[in-house]
């Protein structure tokens, strides 16, 4: 048995410990009530869950839809090899996301009230849907994998026949359901319904891999989502601190949930790699690295102008926990990656790279955290800090994810083959583990 070897099997056990371990306090939970494990309260009511389940979760899961746009549909076609990965760790994310909303809601038997009850102007509804219908877009995305792993074709004509207009209906119902405008339904359903007649007439390129509307439909739903999960803190300038809060907090989630998915993209490739002993497409990463390097500078273009524009320059000086974390964030989740991949040495090493995109990832987590948490100031007698109970839950979905996504990528054609015909895949990497 080899060292490596050896290493595999002590990672896999310590993530099946972790994964049972969050289970069990999860059933705790529901048994027990939400008390019994947390430390939320009237002053707190989102806590670590919310920073790290939901805010951090959702957007390291934006790889999927950056990826795929890039490549359906602006033309990246070189990059399709990181395509079905990242959908993979998308659609993973969500549903381990909808798993941690479950175990957060203090009513979570109350989740399916959002499709009844409309709330227009609530931006937790608009977050909902976009959520439920993303995760169905994700799934039609990910499904060709399922019939080419069964040799379906039959099913697999029908996919590429029918996800067009499956998510055709899917915008066109979140239309009705965010405007309740008969006159916007009309516009958006009858524009999107041309528009894939004159695709199927050959006006547009045509990809039977993934149907342009299909990926519209995912592109258009996370950017929504995303940026709308910064608007729910747009609604306590009370109480969220200036060093976090701003009018344009969606837009910063936005940019910071691509750069993030980015940044994942890089990680989960070269962990997969690792994992089952082969050489990541370290080229393709290369050309993902630089691209990220001019994102996160404008993403911090963006937040240092904000700053000075609001008058918060000064909160950045002062000598206290939040300020730390403040510069904890952008140092170390922004200026150091952003040097290091306008580095070319660091961008052709695959070690540089690698730890240039952990470096991206551990800054997102702690911007979220920061908003979710650090930046709240709540009159309330009874201060907030995470119960262990409450991490490892967390830790547990996370374990639950990367097992899963181990076995999926053991078993199903998500990995291409290298030097396959454009477009073929392995049925599983399995043998070459």
């Amino acid at each position: 048995m080899t060292r490596e070897t050896t290493k595999n099997g002590l990672g896999t056990l310590l993530l099946y410990v972790l994964a049972a371990l969050g289970i069990v306090l999860a059933v705790w939970r529901f048994a027990n009530g939400i008390g019994s494990v947390s430390n939320l309260n009237q002053g707190y009511p989102w806590g670590f869950w919310i920073g790290f389940d939901v805010l951090a979760g959702i957007a390291l899961a934006a790889g999927g839809f950056v990826v795929a746009g890039l490549v359906h549909l602006f033309g990246g076609e070189k990059y399709h090899p990181l395509v079905r990965p990242a959908i993979l760790t998308a659609f993973l994310g969500y549903l381990l996301f909808i798993a941690a909303l479950l175990v957060d809601l203090g009513r979570p038997w109350n989740i399916w009230h959002l499709i009844i009850f409309w709330q227009h102007e609530s931006p937790m509804f608009e977050v909902g849907w976009c959520v439920m219908l993303y995760t169905t877009v994700l799934l039609f995305e990910f499904l060709p994998v399922v019939l080419e792993k069964w040799k379906m074709t039959v099913w697999l004509d029908r996919w590429r026949a029918w996800s067009s207009w499956i998510a055709w209906a899917l915008l066109v119902l979140f239309t009705i359901a965010l405007t309740k405008s008969v006159a916007w339904v009309i516009v958006i359903g009858g524009v999107l319904f041309l528009f894939e007649i004159l695709v199927r007439m050959g006006a547009f390129r045509r990809d039977p891999r993934a149907p342009a509307l299909l990926i519209m439909a995912g592109v258009i739903f996370s950017t929504l989502h995303q940026s709308s999960l910064g608007t729910l803190f747009t609604m306590v300038p009370h109480k969220l601190d200036p060093l976090w809060y701003s009018p344009i907090l969606p837009l910063l989630f936005f940019l910071s949930a691509v750069m993030v998915g980015l940044a994942m993209v890089i990680v989960e490739s070269v962990a997969s790699a690792a994992y089952f002993h082969r050489e990541p497409e370290l080229h393709l990463l290369q050309g993902i690295g630089r691209g990220l390097s001019w994102v996160i500078l404008v993403y911090l273009v963006v937040r240092v102008f904000d700053l000075a524009v609001r008058g918060a320059i000064a909160e950045t000086l002062p000598y206290r926990t939040a300020t730390l974390l403040f510069w904890a964030e952008i140092v170390v989740g922004l200026v150091v990656p952003m040097v290091m991949l306008m580095t070319e040495g660091v961008v052709q090493s695959k070690r540089g790279l690698t730890w240039a995109a952990v470096f991206v990832v551990v800054g997102l987590l702690l911007n979220r955290l920061n908003v979710a948490i650090t930046g709240i100031h709540a009159a309330y007698p009874v201060p907030y800090h995470p119960r262990w109970s409450e991490i490892a839950i967390s830790l547990g979905l996370v374990a639950v994810g990367i097992l899963v996504y181990r076995s999926v990528i053991r078993n199903f054609p998500v990995v291409e083959e290298r030097g396959a015909p454009d477009g073929a895949t392995a049925g599983g990497v399995a043998g070459r583990s």
